[in-house]
């Protein structure tokens, strides 16, 4: 990558990181445990789709931990940002073209591949995200119900502002 392809990632990061930590964890605080929308997994998303694993695994977990850092989560956003650096590529597996994603497919985003792919890629990689964040949250399968519904709340507000995100910012690069 050279610094023209850096910089929109750069700045994603920073962006995501300062919504997540100053904006939308705070109303998580205010509106309701059941209100948590984590957005920040976006970064990961849209990185290229030819970056190798051990890359989106570091990405992440500097991602997950530069959240922790605004909150007392003691690391289970650095946990859940390295796992979905591991797991985006099985879960863009199933929206790939037949011979994979290309050099011509620089990032998974709507420009690129359309928005009902995005929006099924999109999902099942949030899902993961979200699952592993609240099963790491509270660590025992006495809560399991719990994290169920706390995975299918998050999931639904998460998907409606990575819509509102996506379709403002056109991530392209």
């Amino acid at each position: 990558m050279n610094s023209n392809t850096i910089y929109p990632h750069a700045l994603r990061f920073i962006g995501l990181v300062a919504v997540q930590s100053l904006l939308l964890n705070q109303m998580t605080g205010s509106l309701g445990m059941y209100f948590n929308v984590l957005l920040y997994p976006l970064f990961i998303l849209f990185l290229p789709l030819q970056m190798p694993a051990p890359y989106l695994v570091m990405l992440g977990f500097a991602v997950g931990v530069s959240v922790d850092a605004f909150v007392p989560s003691w690391g289970i956003h650095a946990s859940a940002g390295a796992f979905s650096g591991f797991a985006r590529g099985l879960a863009l597996l199933p929206f790939a073209p037949k011979g994979g994603f290309s050099a011509k497919d620089p990032i998974f985003a709507p420009s690129q591949i359309g928005w009902q792919t995005f929006l099924q890629g999109a999902s099942l990689f949030l899902a993961m995200h979200l699952l592993w964040y609240f099963s790491f949250s509270y660590f025992s399968h006495l809560f399991a119900l719990e994290i169920v519904k706390k995975t299918a709340a998050a999931w639904a507000l998460t998907m409606i502002f990575v819509v509102l995100y996506t379709a403002m910012f056109n991530p392209k690069k």
